[in-house]
Parts: C-alpha cells; sequence; structure tokens
C-alpha cells in the first residue's frame, strides 16, 4: 500500500522557497486553509488540522490568529488528537485462549514487548531450553521478533479497522510465499520463520483486540466530529507505520465517508516538481518561490565547514552557533529574535557541542536528549548491580560506594564511628587498606575481619564499619543472586529494598535524571508490594488482592543475575532523558532534522553533514528483509532516505545554514555529503565554502624545560632518614628521589586479579622468615626431608594468610604452587651445604638503623630491612680469640645473570653496599667482618652471588652520600636526567615532562 498516495487529486502543493520569513509563510497557509474551509461550507471552529511535530503548533496557531482571526480551527498533532480521546477508548481485556498463546497485546513498549514475547515462547519447551542452551542467541530472537512484531502493529494502526482482517490476509500470504522459497520446512532459517509467524500472529491477534486510535478514525466518521480535515505533511514520503502514516489514513477514512479533507505537502521550491511550481505560481498568495517585487527567484546558498576530526567538528560547530547567538542578540532591538538551531545528525559531536555552548553561558533547549543509560543516574543501578554480586571485585564495590548517590547518614547508628564520620572519608580508608592488603574481593573482607589475625585488626573502625553497612544494603540483591529461580519482580523489589537501604531512593527522586530511571524500571510499584508466586486465584483465596499487570508480568518472568543486568542497560537504553528548557526563550535549539522544518531560526548549524551520515541509505537490520518489507508496505531504509531528503531540502531555505563535515574518521578519510552537490546543480555559488569561525589567539611559546628544583628556600627540605631505594633513586636520577622521597609521592596500588612479581616476593620473604623461625625453634637437628616437609606446610600457611588461595588469585598462583617443592628441595639443599661451612642464621627481617655523621656537624639516619644475616666464627689471625663474621643476604628471583653483574659492579650496587654498611654498624662489627651478598631463589638451584670487597663498596656509598647530602643542603638542583633504562618504566614521568625535552636538552642546561 502506497501511503502518500492514499488521497490522489486532494494533495496541495505547499512550495517554500528560500528567504522567505517562515512566518509569512505559515499566515499565507494559514489564509489559504480558511478560503478553502469556506468554499467547503465549514466554519473554521469546526474543522481539525493535523500537524507533523508538535513544534510547528505554536507556529500555525498564532499564524491563523494574526492572519484569519475569530475562532481557530483544532490544531493539533495525531498523538495530541488520540490522547485527547482517550476517554473514549475501552482498553483490551487480554484474556481466555488468547493468553494461553500469548503473554499480552503489542503495545509499542518495548519493555513490555519483550516481557510478553519471552513468557509465551518460553512457555514452549523447545524455547525454554533454547534459552538455557544459548541466552545470548534467544536474547537476539527476542528482539527480533519483538521489532517485527512492533513493526506490523505500526502498520496496522494505520488502517482503518475494517481493512485490518484483509491485509493481515496479505501479509500471511506473503509469508506464506517467502517461507516456499526457502525450501525446506527445516534447516537454516526455518526457526527464524516460524518465529517470524508468531510475531505476525501476535500482531494480528493485538490488531482484533483493538488500538487507541481506533478513537481517532471512529471521530473521522462521527457527525459530531469534526466537519473537515487539514493534515499538513513536510515532504511527500511518508513512512509506513508513522505517525504520518496514521493521519492519511485517518483523513482517507474521513474521504470515504464523504467529509471534505485536504493534505497541504510543504516542499522547497529546488525540490518541487516543475507541475506543482507552476500549480501553486496560479496563486500567487500560496507561492514562495521568489520575490514578488522583482519576480526572480532568490539565490539560497549554504555555508560549508571543513574539520579535521569529531573534535574539531565540534568546536568549530559551537562556535558558528555562538557566532548566530551574537549576531541576533546585536540585532534583536531591530528584528524579531529567534533561536538558532543546531540539527543533531551525529549526537556525539552535537553533545560535545552542547557542552562548549553552556560554558559560554548559552541558553540551550534540547529536543533531542540522549539514552538514560548515559547519565551519572543510571550508574546508579548498573554499579549497585555489579557490587552486589557475591563474586564482585573490590574495585566494582568501591566504585559503588563511591557513585555519590549514596547516603551514609541513613545508618550512622548501626556504626561504630563517631556522628561526624563522612562516607567519603570511611571508603577511603576501606579502599587504602584494601589496596594495601591487595584484597581484590571485597565481600570475602567478611571472612578476614571474622579471624582473629593481625590483619583484621589493621583494618581501620571506619573502614570496617561502612564494610558492614554496605553488606547489609546489598543483602536483598545478593540473596536473589544466590537464588538460581528468581524472577523479575523479586529482582526489583531487592533493588528497591537495597536502594531504600543505601540512601540512593531519595537521591534519585530529587534529581530529573534519576526520577526518569526510578519510573522507567518501575521501582514506585514496589513500594509496599508484597511477595507474591504470581497466582491470582490462590491470592484471592487468602483475601490478597490481586498484583498489578506489571507485577504479574515480572512474577513470571525468570531471570539470573546476569540476564537482570543486560535488561536493566535494555530498558536504559530505549528511554531518552531530555532536561528541562530553560525558563525564557532559549538562544540555541537542539533538534533533529525532521523537527527542524517549517520552523523559523535565525540560523542553522548542521555539523556531520558527511557522506556517512548525511544521505546514507540507512542499515536495516532484522529478520523482515528489504524485499519483503517492501512487498508488505512496511517502511524501508529508500523511503527514510527519501524522507531525510526532503526535509533537507525544506531546512536549506532557512536564511543561512552552515554545514560542517570532517575530513576523516580515524584512518578513513570522508567526503561532504553528496546531497549538497545534489542540492546545488546547476547553481555553483549555492554551496559556499567558509573559514574556520573560531576567532584566532596568539600565544607566545613557551618550550617546557627540564625541571632542576632545588630545596633552598623550598616549603619542603631533605628528609631524616634515608633507606637504600631511596639513596639509588638519588644516584639513579634526581627528580625521581625529590618526586619520591622529598615530596613524598607514591602511585596507588592497583586492585587487580593476578600476581605482579612484587607480590611473589612479598609471599617469598614471609615463607622463608617462617620456616627460619620454625627451624630455629626445633628441639633436635632435623633432616633433610623434613625441613622440605616444613618448607611446604609453611608456604601452605602463608598462602592462606595472605589470600593467595582464594578464588580470585588461586588460578594465578597455580603457576608458582606447582614449582614450590622444586623450590624447597633446591633451597634446603644449598642451606644444609651453607650451614656446614658453618654459617648459621642470626636473624630475619631485621630492622637496622645507623646514623652517619655530616660535614656540617648533623647526623643523617641511615634505615634498612635486612632480609638475612647469618653468622660464622673464624680465626683472627694473629692468635687471638675467633672472631664473628656476619654475612647480610638479600633474597632474589628473577633473572641470575643480571644480578651476577650487579653484584659485581661494586660501588654500583647500592642496595647491598648500603646493607653492608648497616651491618658494619650493628654490635661494633668492622667493615672487614661483614660481606653481602644476593641468594637467587630458583627451582632448579638456589646459590649467593657475593658482592666482592663490599667493605670499600660501602665506605665509597657512605662518603658520597654524605658528599650528595651536603650539597643538595646548599641548594645544588636535583634535576631530572631523561635517561637510562629506569627512565621507561619511572612512576614520575608525567611529572618531569620526560617526553617534552630530550637528554640533549637536559645536558646543555646543565
Amino acid at each position: 500500500m502506497d501511503v502518500a498516495n492514499l488521497l490522489p487529486g486532494l494533495t496541495q502543493p505547499w512550495v517554500w522557497g528560500p528567504g522567505v520569513a517562515p512566518q509569512q509563510v505559515w499566515r499565507d497557509w494559514a489564509l489559504q486553509t480558511s478560503a478553502w474551509l469556506q468554499g467547503q461550507g465549514v466554519e473554521a471552529r469546526d474543522a481539525c488540522v493535523v500537524l507533523p511535530v508538535g513544534a510547528v503548533l505554536s507556529q500555525a496557531r498564532q499564524a491563523w490568529a494574526q492572519a484569519v482571526g475569530g475562532w481557530l480551527p483544532r490544531i493539533d498533532t495525531i498523538a495530541g488528537l488520540i490522547d485527547g480521546l482517550a476517554w473514549s477508548h475501552t482498553p483490551p481485556v487480554w484474556g481466555g485462549a488468547l493468553a494461553e498463546v500469548f503473554a499480552g497485546p503489542v503495545t509499542l513498549d518495548s519493555v513490555w514487548d519483550r516481557l510478553h514475547a519471552r513468557h509465551s515462547l518460553q512457555a514452549q519447551a523447545w524455547a525454554k531450553q533454547w534459552s538455557r542452551r544459548d541466552p545470548r542467541g534467544f536474547e537476539f530472537a527476542l528482539d527480533q521478533v519483538v521489532d517485527a512484531a512492533q513493526a506490523w502493529t505500526r502498520a496496522l494502526q494505520g488502517c482503518a479497522p475494517e481493512a485490518r482482517s484483509a491485509r493481515v490476509e496479505a501479509w500471511r500470504a506473503l509469508m506464506s510465499e517467502a517461507q516456499g522459497q526457502g525450501g525446506a520446512s527445516h534447516g537454516p532459517g526455518h526457526r527464524e520463520a516460524l518465529l517470524l509467524a508468531w510475531a505476525l500472529e501476535w500482531s494480528a491477534a493485538s490488531a482484533q483486540q483493538g488500538f487507541a486510535s481506533d478513537a481517532v478514525f471512529a471521530c473521522a466518521v462521527d457527525r459530531a466530529g469534526p466537519a473537515a480535515w487539514v493534515a499538513v505533511n513536510a515532504g511527500d514520503t511518508v513512512a509506513p507505520g508513522s505517525e504520518g502514516a496514521l493521519t492519511l489514513a485517518v483523513l482517507a477514512h474521513a474521504a470515504a465517508h464523504g467529509k471534505p479533507v485536504r493534505r497541504v505537502v510543504a516542499r522547497p521550491s529546488a525540490l518541487a516538481p516543475a507541475d506543482a511550481v507552476d500549480g501553486a505560481l496560479a496563486d500567487s498568495s500560496f507561492d514562495h518561490s521568489s520575490d514578488r517585487s522583482s519576480g526572480k527567484p532568490p539565490s539560497p546558498s549554504v555555508t560549508l565547514l571543513a574539520c579535521a576530526d569529531t573534535l574539531d567538528e565540534a568546536r568549530q560547530a559551537a562556535a558558528a552557533a555562538l557566532q548566530a547567538v551574537n549576531a541576533v542578540r546585536a540585532n534583536a532591538w531591530n528584528c524579531a529574535a529567534h533561536p538558532v538551531a543546531l540539527i543533531a545528525l551525529d549526537r556525539g559531536v552535537v553533545r560535545h557541542a552542547r557542552a562548549l555552548l553552556e560554558e559560554m553561558g548559552v541558553s540551550l533547549a534540547d529536543e533531542t536528549g540522549w539514552r538514560l543509560s548515559t547519565t551519572r543516574a543510571a550508574t546508579v543501578c548498573s554499579r549497585l548491580l555489579a557490587a552486589s554480586n557475591p563474586r564482585a571485585s573490590t574495585d566494582e564495590v568501591l566504585d559503588w560506594l563511591k557513585s555519590g548517590w549514596l547516603r551514609w547518614d541513613a545508618a550512622q547508628d548501626a556504626t561504630q564511628c563517631g556522628p561526624h564520620t563522612h562516607l567519603d572519608d570511611a571508603v577511603g580508608q576501606l579502599e587504602a587498606w584494601c589496596r594495601q592488603h591487595g584484597l581484590v574481593q571485597a565481600w570475602g573482607l567478611g571472612a578476614v575481619m571474622a579471624s582473629p589475625s593481625g590483619l583484621a585488626r589493621s583494618l581501620p573502625v571506619e573502614g570496617a564499619a561502612v564494610w558492614r553497612w554496605a553488606q547489609a544494603a546489598v543483602a536483598p540483591l545478593q540473596a536473589m543472586w544466590r537464588d538460581r529461580r528468581g524472577n523479575l519482580a523479586g529482582w526489583l523489589q531487592a533493588l528497591h529494598a537495597t536502594m531504600a537501604a543505601c540512601g540512593a531512593q531519595a537521591s534519585l527522586c530529587e534529581d530529573a535524571a534519576g526520577l526518569l530511571v526510578w519510573e522507567a524500571l518501575r521501582l514506585g510499584e514496589f513500594e509496599a508490594a508484597p511477595a507474591s508466586t504470581g497466582d491470582a486465584s490462590a491470592e484471592a483465596a487468602q483475601g490478597r488482592a490481586p498484583a498489578s499487570g506489571w507485577l504479574a508480568v515480572c512474577q513470571r518472568t525468570r531471570m539470573d543475575g546476569a540476564a537482570l543486568q543486560r535488561w536493566v542497560r535494555e530498558v536504559l537504553e530505549e528511554v531518552t532523558f531530555r532536561p528541562a528548557p530553560p525558563e525564557g526563550a532559549p538562544d540555541v535549539v537542539i533538534t533533529t532534522l525532521a523537527r527542524a522544518v517549517l520552523r523559523p531560526f535565525s540560523a542553522v548549524v548542521m555539523p556531520g553533514a558527511d557522506e556517512r551520515q548525511l544521505g546514507a541509505l540507512p542499515n536495516s537490520p532484522g529478520w523482515l528483509g528489504q524485499r519483503l518489507r517492501e512487498a508488505m508496505g512496511l517502511s524501508t531504509a529508500v523511503q527514510l532516505r527519501e524522507a531525510q531528503w526532503e526535509a533537507l531540502g525544506l531546512l536549506l531555505t532557512q536564511p543561512e545554514v552552515t554545514c560542517l563535515h570532517r575530513r576523516a574518521q580515524g584512518s578513513e578519510t570522508l567526503e561532504p555529503s553528496p546531497w549538497l552537490t545534489r542540492w546545488a546543480q546547476g547553481r555553483p555559488d549555492a554551496v559556499l565554502h567558509g573559514t574556520d569561525p573560531r576567532e584566532a589567539l596568539a600565544v607566545a611559546a613557551a618550550p617546557v624545560t627540564v625541571p632542576a628544583p632545588s630545596l633552598v628556600g623550598a616549603p619542603v627540605g631533605l628528609p631524616a632518614r634515608v633507606s637504600a631505594t631511596s639513596y639509588e633513586q638519588l644516584r639513579q636520577c634526581p627528580y625521581r628521589f625529590f618526586a619520591a622521597t622529598v615530596l613524598g609521592l607514591r602511585q596507588a596500588d592497583e586492585l587487580e586479579e593476578g600476581l605482579e612479581a612484587s607480590d611473589y616476593g612479598i609471599w617469598l620473604h614471609e615463607v622463608l622468615r617462617r620456616f627460619h623461625e620454625a627451624r630455629s625453634q626445633a628441639l633436635a637437628f632435623s633432616q633433610a626431608d623434613e625441613d622440605v616437609a616444613q618448607w611446604l606446610a609453611v608456604a601452605r600457611e602463608v598462602s592462606v594468610d595472605l589470600g593467595m588461595g582464594g578464588e580470585g588469585q588461586r588460578a594465578h598462583f597455580l603457576p608458582f604452587a606447582a614449582a614450590l617443592p622444586a623450590l624447597a628441595r633446591a633451597y634446603v639443599g644449598w642451606l644444609r651445604t651453607h650451614e656446614a661451612d658453618g654459617w648459621a642464621v642470626r636473624a630475619t627481617e631485621q630492622s637496622i638503623t645507623r646514623a652517619l655523621a655530616l660535614h656540617d656537624g648533623s647526623a643523617l639516619q641511615l634505615y634498612g630491612q635486612l632480609d638475612r644475616i647469618d653468622v660464622r666464627h673464624e680465626p683472627a689471625g694473629d692468635g687471638q680469640a675467633r672472631r664473628e663474621v656476619r654475612w647480610v643476604l638479600d633474597y632474589k628471583t628473577g633473572n641470575a645473570e643480571s644480578l651476577r653483574l650487579r653484584a659485581q659492579s661494586g660501588s654500583e650496587d647500592t642496595q647491598l653496599a648500603f646493607y653492608a654498611a648497616l651491618g658494619a654498624d650493628a654490635q661494633g662489627h668492622t667493615g672487614d667482618q661483614v660481606r653481602a651478598g644476593y641468594v637467587h631463589l630458583d627451582p632448579k638451584a638456589v646459590k649467593v652471588l657475593e658482592h666482592p670487597d663490599v667493605a670499600d663498596s660501602a665506605e665509597a656509598l657512605l662518603q658520597g652520600l654524605a658528599s650528595d647530602w651536603q650539597r643538595l643542603r646548599e641548594g645544588s638542583p636535583l634535576p631530572a636526567l631523561g635517561e637510562g633504562p629506569v627512565c621507561g618504566h619511572c612512576h614520575a614521568r608525567g611529572l618531569c615532562r620526560r617526553d617534552h625535552w630530550t637528554p640533549e636538552e637536559a645536558r646543555d642546561g646543565q
């Protein structure tokens, strides 16, 4: 069915020419329509005028009042007419045999329709098995079924009630023909065909129950209804299933019953057919394609701006809109001020441009809005659902706690905190503790807190309190996560209870987007909703009122946690959030191309006018192919594109139009839309290439210099203590020492599943400490096998204490755990050989502090924690008593060769020289009585890599440290060196701006 040809001979062209004020065009339309009504013998107040969009209602009413006066006809949209006649429509009763096949009618509400389709299909055994076997595939098929059913339903709404049965029969015949061309009754495509047939019957059953639009069809033929009908269309193309198609169907129905009908089609002069223009010229008052004074048609033009990328396009669009706004404000005293239109072809660009305009103080009215799922309010639900999972990561829980929508005051009385504890402070303490101890699963903290370990006692009181409060709040949702047979009603009730407990409900209801989230998820239905099984008869027998329609649907919809998260995301994706318009007249109106036509604007700015977005054939996904949609009279991509072309032609009649396009999208080059060339055909000056509307700002060059801070007169000074790590930083890069030691900057620990080398090192150090402690307390000498068994037992104990066996770390620790027996045997073998040489363990993980005298008489404290100190008594060599020799050992893993080179580098090895200096000072030992080395731990072999002549290295290190400290106190700079392997992974690289200068510049600056 060709919708556009429903009213043959009753269509009047309305040609819009460039350079003519839309207000004048509308006034002439009012005069012509009034004259036509008089010719039909109909009073204006008895007529009904249907407009394409609500945005032009005020324009049409004002034009009629100014040009005609008197009583106005009813001027409304088709949606407004349906709402006004809703009182006369009785909602269908869905029950009996119909309800056994279809859970409910097609409502054109995607949330309801998906739930209805899900329940109806899952009533079939094969569909229930499919949903369990392939949930994602079933969800995709569900979307296709709902899309097809809604497309048919919209098309049926655009038919008179008595014509729907015939149209459904024609569709059935086309479906049968399409299935017959597909071949066998099974195989690829057969299940899709069956589901489409079911969707068609679902739409047909919904049509039999009637639609709300039926009241308009009844009104069109009722003697008490309008005596004449006038429809205004922006362009000839009307997509089936649209409001325009419904409008034409109502007019055709009225015309068939003898009522006068007129269709007015707005066409731009550049796009209007020659016969239409000639016909319009016969009535000069209805033609605006030429200048009446000269008779010459004005020449419209478009300014085209080329942009580098998306960001540049958004900035130029904002600048062009601001330039037009300033021009309007400057001429506001001389003429009527109209807003500037910002056309939302590319929503990403327009949202960025909107943010820029808001920063500049421009008032905006956004008629397009954005998806509710992208608002901050929507993240409350998504973060809460992710955090409520019993297996949620600590990051997910912290993200929810730091979302800014929670109210800690709701649980103050139940905590052990003071009355003035702030939520952010408590969450910060909990986060710091979790990062420090590597807790990747926050809800596992309960087991830690229940144990009488030192780890539990180290948790701050505020952090423990906020964790208990959060766990109590999410308890209803966690119960649903554990229930494998939960339904949607239970999930939403638990979500409501959790939001109320954590204070998010109150926060959401105070925010415009938050209130829309609350309404979209229909959480208000669960304010006082009792638990129900969905059995209405059983509830009635118990004296309970049956659940509402929404609750009943939710109660019979089974969902697990993952399915609920997808459902919430889909619901919020379907809803558009539109911010409230400003109180006064806006400077800029953000609108779509279809809503911008037939409206007065001072200027139009249209970003996204490239070949991919303006004029490109839109995709038509779905199981209803292009050929089948054409045969059934459904909307097609070609029709949608033609409607966009006609809307563009009407928009380009505006007095000042600026189009923007970007030259590239990533690595893909883009050209301006070919429609601009098509529109300007035969007029070489129609498209003018403009210049960047942004004002050029001269900025003096300010090259980044190599940072070299000095501590003279600085608010911070050198620390009173220094470790081997901090002094090594000073030797590697003075600026790194300045950032990490002087300023005390630290990189935040990451909460990630998996083990880094540092995690393995901490675990291994603790294993060796406990092993040697237990071994030193043994009453008898042990055998090698006993040592290996004890080593492995200690390793298992430490793994549990440090969480290596936890659910989030167990899999990552398996490679290390597999090598433990070999490592234990290698270590015990080396240890027994080491002890056979007379060495004994004196201390493990011992902290030592030593004072170093400086040249100015002050002292600097050297401190460090030595992994292990072994001792051996050797002859003094001069016949005196035996002397004690100490061996400072440091555990290392990794590459043995690099460790060997490091140990043999002499004074370049800062760590062993520093530790030797600490060891030589302890208990009066001199430098020649101390040795130092690395114990390389490897499952294949454990060996010591000794630092030769460590006493000389230690003495040189102490002298250099004293000298360096004195120079720094005297104001010596701390420059960034910018070279060496340490620069590649330095955490202060961004602070010193290493990527903005070269090492050669650093040397030149010195």
